[in-house]
């Protein structure tokens, strides 16, 4: 078997990854909250060696994240991928966030969400309770900064939700969140597949135990759990 190749992108900011051989499947690989692409690397790479092309970009803010995901796969339907099941976005954290958000603008086969939050109100109440100085604290001030406080702009955070948008998320839907993650708690995830199910949609929610924020060091068991997902319906 040959190697994975990465190229870096004109286009869309970020990289291109193609499997050894002829792709399978395509997807957009969305990296966290002040990552880059090469952040999600592993997951690019493990993909690509599993036949399936990945497109990496980078992207600042949720907004912008939405913009980039939308150029990214409109990108790989030029390059000839005809068949939108096979196409899908990957996100960890803000990316799965911003992946479930930019599958309500495009129609795709695919959705992995890894830890991302969907209710943005919600998401404010938890780390709000942090003390001055931690990482939770610091990202409840900046969306305060933003947005303002949920009782005031109540309209701001719901269009800012996935959960706002979840009868238009497109594509079979895989959800994975890490058990110890305090950043975004799984109650999120959960909410998420409580309504997907409710709607009648091809969801599936895993809980990966002892993971935390970002899933660091059980990258391989999110890679496991998305390829057996993607195998189960033929995708790969």
């Amino acid at each position: 078997m040959g190697e994975v190749s990465r190229v870096a992108l004109r286009e869309v900011p970020g990289y291109i990854y193609q499997p050894p051989s002829t792709p399978k499947a395509a997807l957009v690989a969305l990296h966290a909250f002040n990552q880059k692409p090469e952040d999600i690397e592993v997951y690019s790479r493990a993909f690509a060696k599993n036949g399936i092309t990945v497109l990496a970009p980078r992207y600042t803010d949720a907004s912008d994240g939405v913009i980039s995901a939308v150029r990214a796969l409109r990108k790989i339907k030029e390059m000839g991928f005809g068949d939108y099941e096979r196409i899908g976005l990957f996100g960890i954290s803000l990316g799965g966030t911003v992946s479930l958000l930019a599958s309500t603008q495009e129609l795709i086969g695919f959705v992995v969400d890894v830890g991302g939050w969907v209710d943005l109100a919600d998401l404010y109440l938890h780390l709000s309770k942090f003390s001055t100085g931690t990482p939770q604290r610091y990202i409840a001030d900046l969306v305060r900064s933003t947005l303002g406080e949920p009782e005031e702009s109540g309209e701001l955070y719901e269009l800012s939700s996935p959960v706002t948008y979840v009868d238009r998320i497109s594509g079979r839907v895989l959800i994975i969140h890490g058990s110890e993650d305090t950043m975004v708690p799984p109650s999120q995830s959960l909410k998420l597949y409580e309504k997907l199910k409710s709607l009648g949609r091809d969801v599936e929610y895993y809980i990966v135990e002892g993971g935390g924020y970002l899933l660091q060091g059980k990258e391989g068991d999110v890679i496991r759990i998305t390829l057996d997902f993607l195998r189960r319906r033929g995708l790969v």
